[in-house]
C-alpha cells in the first residue's frame, strides 16, 4: 500500500510539472490536458485547479476557467494563489455577471489593498468603470413585512423570536418631565405573541432619558441580555449591555451591567447575541461597538464567557471593514454568525452576510446572502428561528404601509434550499431531455414527483428547511439515480447547483 501510494504521488508531481511547463510555455490546452489528469485523482490539487482556470481564462473559454477558479477554497487563496478572486472577478464580467465580479472585486480590495499592490488598484477602477450604485432585480423571494401586533408607525427593529413569543425594540414617546408632559422619543422593548397585543418587556428601564433594545436569550432562556442607551440608541450613542437572569417563578430578576472589559468607558457595546461554541464548549458574547482596536466605525467583537460567569478579555473579529459591521445573530445548530455591513460588497447600503469558521477554527471569508433576502436599501438584524423555518430580518425598504424609503420594519422570509439539477448522458455529457425527479421525505416517507419539460434537462427543486431527502432521476432509456440530500443544517436562503449523469444500459 505505501509503495502504491508513493506511485500515485510520484505520479502526479510528474504531471503537475509538465501542466506549470505547458502553461509557462503558453501551450494552454497541454495544461488543461494535464491538470485534468491531476485532478481525476486528487479532485482538489489547488495547483491544477488554478492553472487549469488561468489556462482557461488566457484561452477564451470563461466558463471552464469559472468552473476551475470557483473550486479553490477561501483558506487556500494565499501566497501564489493569493489573486484568485482578483482573476475570478474578471472571469466573471466576461460572463456578464456583474454582481458576482463586484462582489470579488470588493472582497479583493479588502484582503489585498496593501499600498504597492497594482492588482488593488486595477480592482478598484474596475468597481469605479461599473459605477458604484449597481441595482439588482426585484427580491423574488417572499419576504413580507409583519403586521398586526409588531410593526407600528415607529421604526421598529431587532427582532429575535422564542418559542412562538417575537421579542421586538420600537421607538415610543414618553413624557420627559410629568408636571409639563414634555415628549421624548426613546426606544423600548416588547414581546408580542399571535393573536394577543404586544407588551412591554420587564426589564425596560423606567428612566424617560434611557432607551433599551436589541435582546439576545441564552439557548435555555436562563438569560436575556439586552442594550440600554443613554444617548440616541438608533445611532448606537453611549449604549451598554445589560443582563438579568430568569428566577424560580419565571420572572426576570435584577438587571446586571457587563464589566469594564466589555462596556469599555467612553464607548458603546451593543446588539448582544449569545451563542454556544461547540468546540470551545462555552457560552461567547458577540456584540457591536465601536471601542478602540477595530477597523473603523462600527466593529463585530466577541467575548469568551467562562464557566463563573466572566467575561475574556475582548477581541475584534478579522472579517471587520473600515466600515460599520453590525448586528451579529449567532445561530446555534449551524454554528453561524450572521452580520450586516456596509463595507464588503453589497446589493445597496447594509447588506446581510454569514461567517463560518474552518475545521481548523479559523473564520471563512465572509458570505453575502444575496438578493433573494438583500435588496438595494438597508437590510439588518438577521436571525432565524429552526422550528418555523423562517428568518426574521429588519429594513427600511419601501412596502404597502411605508411607500417612501426611510421608516424601519421588521421582516419574515421563509427559508428554503433551492436545488437545480441539469441532466446528462454519462458516456458522452449530452442533455438528457424530459427527466423526472422524485423527491421522498426521509423521515415522513412523503413523496413528490418533478417533470422537465420535453427540450429541458434542467429541473429546480425548492427544498424545505430542516429535512432530509431522497431524490431520484429517471429518465426514458436510462437507469435511475438516487442521492440523499439534507437541509436541516441550513440557517438562510441557499442556491445549489447539481450535475446528473445517468447510464443507458447500452452504454459501455
Amino acid at each position: 500500500m505505501l509503495s502504491s501510494n508513493l506511485a500515485i504521488g510520484q505520479y502526479l508531481e510528474n504531471y503537475e510539472k509538465k501542466a506549470l511547463t505547458a502553461f509557462h510555455s503558453r501551450d494552454y490546452q497541454s495544461a488543461l490536458l494535464l491538470c485534468g489528469k491531476v485532478l481525476e485523482i486528487d479532485s482538489v490539487n489547488i495547483t491544477s485547479l488554478f492553472v487549469a482556470g488561468e489556462a482557461a481564462r488566457l484561452s477564451g473559454d470563461f466558463q471552464k476557467a469559472e468552473s476551475y477558479l470557483e473550486r479553490i477554497p477561501n483558506k487556500a487563496k494565499v501566497g501564489y494563489f493569493a489573486v484568485t478572486d482578483f482573476q475570478l472577478a474578471g472571469v466573471k464580467l466576461d460572463l456578464n455577471k456583474t454582481s458576482d465580479a463586484k462582489f470579488l472585486y470588493q472582497k479583493y480590495i479588502n484582503e489585498h489593498n496593501e499600498a504597492n499592490n497594482l492588482l488593488a488598484y486595477l480592482a478598484i477602477e474596475a468597481l469605479k468603470s461599473m459605477g458604484k450604485d449597481v441595482r439588482t432585480k426585484e427580491n423574488p423571494l417572499a419576504t413580507h413585512q409583519i403586521p398586526g401586533n409588531i410593526n407600528t408607525s415607529k421604526p421598529d427593529f431587532a427582532p429575535l423570536r422564542y418559542g412562538d413569543k417575537m421579542y421586538f425594540t420600537t421607538m415610543v414617546e414618553v413624557d420627559k418631565e410629568r408636571r409639563n408632559h414634555n415628549k421624548v422619543e426613546v426606544s423600548r422593548i416588547y414581546e408580542a405573541r399571535p393573536g394577543y397585543a404586544a407588551t412591554s418587556f420587564e426589564g425596560n428601564p423606567n428612566k424617560p432619558d434611557l432607551s433599551a433594545g436589541d435582546v439576545s436569550l441564552t439557548p435555555d432562556a436562563s438569560k436575556v441580555f439586552y442594550t440600554i442607551c443613554k444617548g440616541d440608541f438608533t445611532k448606537n450613542e453611549d449604549c451598554e449591555i445589560w443582563f438579568r437572569e430568569r428566577g424560580y417563578e419565571g420572572n426576570w430578576g435584577a438587571a446586571k451591567r457587563l464589566p469594564g472589559q466589555v462596556n469599555m468607558r467612553g464607548y458603546s457595546a451593543t446588539q448582544p447575541s449569545i451563542g454556544w461554541d461547540k468546540i470551545q464548549k462555552k457560552y461567547i458574547l458577540y456584540y457591536a461597538s465601536n471601542r478602540p482596536g477595530g477597523r473603523g466605525g462600527m466593529d463585530i467583537w466577541c467575548s469568551v464567557i467562562n464557566k463563573d460567569g466572566s467575561f475574556d478579555k475582548p477581541f475584534c473579529l478579522p472579517f471587520n471593514t473600515p466600515q460599520d459591521d453590525v448586528t451579529p445573530f449567532f445561530h446555534q445548530l449551524t454554528q453561524t454568525l450572521f452580520f450586516s455591513s456596509n463595507g464588503w460588497p453589497g446589493k445597496g447600503g447594509f447588506d446581510i452576510f454569514r461567517e463560518s469558521k474552518t475545521s481548523d477554527g479559523e473564520w471563512n471569508v465572509p458570505e453575502n446572502l444575496g438578493e433573494m433576502l438583500n435588496s438595494a436599501y438597508d437590510e439588518t438584524y438577521y436571525s432565524y428561528h429552526a422550528r418555523s423555518q423562517n428568518a426574521y430580518l429588519v429594513s427600511n425598504r419601501p412596502n404597502e404601509n411605508n411607500k417612501d424609503f426611510g421608516n424601519l420594519d421588521i421582516y419574515e422570509a421563509r427559508i428554503f434550499a433551492e436545488l437545480q439539477l441539469k441532466v446528462f448522458r454519462s458516456l458522452d455529457n449530452a442533455p438528457v431531455y424530459a427527466p423526472q425527479v422524485y423527491v421522498k421525505d426521509v423521515n415522513s416517507g412523503e413523496i413528490g414527483s418533478f417533470a422537465a419539460r420535453n427540450n429541458q434537462n434542467e429541473i429546480q427543486l425548492k427544498l424545505e428547511a430542516g429535512k432530509r431527502y431522497l431524490i431520484t432521476v429517471t429518465a426514458g432509456g436510462y437507469a435511475s439515480y438516487s442521492f440523499e440530500f439534507s437541509t436541516e443544517d441550513i440557517s438562510y436562503f441557499i442556491q445549489l447547483d447539481r450535475q446528473i449523469y445517468l447510464k443507458s444500459p447500452l452504454d459501455p
